[in-house]
């Protein structure tokens, strides 16, 4: 009888204990990123309440940034923007269908935010060099010394001068035109009104308007997105790739834990420590199968990210359904 007692009372507790630890509260929360069928949106993720806001990528082919010292122009790559820089001023007339047949296309630095694809043949040892144009120390102002034929969200060419920046208030003198040299344009992009508020102001060639694309500064952490990368595809050859993957904002810092469960994962284990690279997170939470092409998830892999407040969350990646699907799936948790 006792011994039977002792078995009712050990199954007794087992149960509880089982179900103490089923009922034991998710410290995550499931998040779902829909970047749209066929990945055609931008997600600005806030890590703080969850929110998220999307713009249509292809609403825009260039970004200036905001603050008033800086110069960085970046393309719009991941809708198909690509940038070929063909010399100085005395080029313009000189433009044909036939001037970016050998060259390179120059794409956005994925590392951080201060060096586009219009900034990508700056001088280092220049320090008021930014690639598209030279800083005057008098007026304050960036002034254009290149050319170049930039292909657009919609397909076609245009030869392109990034004429003028307005330090003091942001505004941005640019000219195009088709190769040939018809239908030119020249435009005043007034960026004034968002000094203070957002890193960068987007801008349709296409359309000839500024697009909002990004929130306000303290409204977002994360942007998930597609973007080239140059990989090796052989002996001595580079193909321009474009990934799906997520980037940080200025001034959030990431830290990646590799081989431990996430539930198991502290900040403290990540090798590197943490990073301001924009590209911290990437695209490498995902491979794909060499054979078959099949896309998983990198198992025991989360990433600590710490916002501009110095609020930290740690993040996992659960699903990803593909460019055609466009969704993506986390977990997030606020870190005490």
């Amino acid at each position: 009888m006792k011994s039977l007692i002792k078995s009712t009372l050990l199954l007794a507790c087992i149960g509880q204990l089982a179900c103490e630890k089923e009922n034991t509260p998710d410290p995550y929360t499931s998040v779902t990123i829909s970047m749209g069928a066929n990945s055609v949106s931008d997600v600005y993720y806030n890590l703080a309440d969850g929110s998220s806001s999307s713009v249509n990528r292809s609403d825009w082919d260039i970004a200036f940034s905001v603050p008033t010292q800086s110069a960085t122009v970046l393309i719009n790559e991941g809708a198909g923007v690509e940038l070929y820089c063909v010399g100085d001023t005395n080029y313009w007339e000189s433009v044909d269908e036939n001037t970016i047949e050998g060259l390179q296309p120059r794409f956005n630095d994925k590392t951080g935010w201060t060096v586009g694809a219009f900034n990508q043949n700056f001088d280092q040892t220049d320090v008021f060099n930014f690639g598209w144009g030279h800083y005057n120390m008098s007026d304050h102002n960036v002034y254009g010394d290149s050319i170049y034929v930039i292909k657009l969200t919609d397909g076609t060419y245009r030869k392109f001068f990034y004429r003028e920046r307005i330090g003091a208030t942001a505004v941005h003198y640019l000219e195009w035109a088709n190769l040939d040299g018809s239908d030119p344009v020249n435009a005043q992009v007034v960026a004034t009104s968002y000094v203070g508020t957002r890193n960068f102001i987007h801008y349709s060639l296409v359309n000839q308007e500024i697009v909002e694309a990004e929130p306000l500064n303290d409204q977002w952490d994360l942007l998930f997105t597609r973007y080239v990368l140059q990989i090796p595809a052989g002996p001595g050859l580079i193909m321009n790739y474009t990934f799906t993957g997520v980037l940080s904002k200025a001034g959030v810092t990431v830290a990646k834990v590799k081989g431990l469960p996430p539930s198991e994962a502290m900040d403290t284990d990540a090798e590197a420590g943490y990073s301001g690279n924009a590209d911290a997170i990437g695209y490498d939470w995902k491979v794909s199968d060499p054979g078959t092409h099949e896309i998983s998830l990198v198992d025991s892999v989360s990433y600590f990210v710490k916002s501009v407040d110095g609020t930290k969350h740690q993040l996992y990646f659960t699903g990803y359904g593909g460019n055609t699907a466009g969704t993506i799936d986390l977990k997030v948790k606020t870190v005490e």
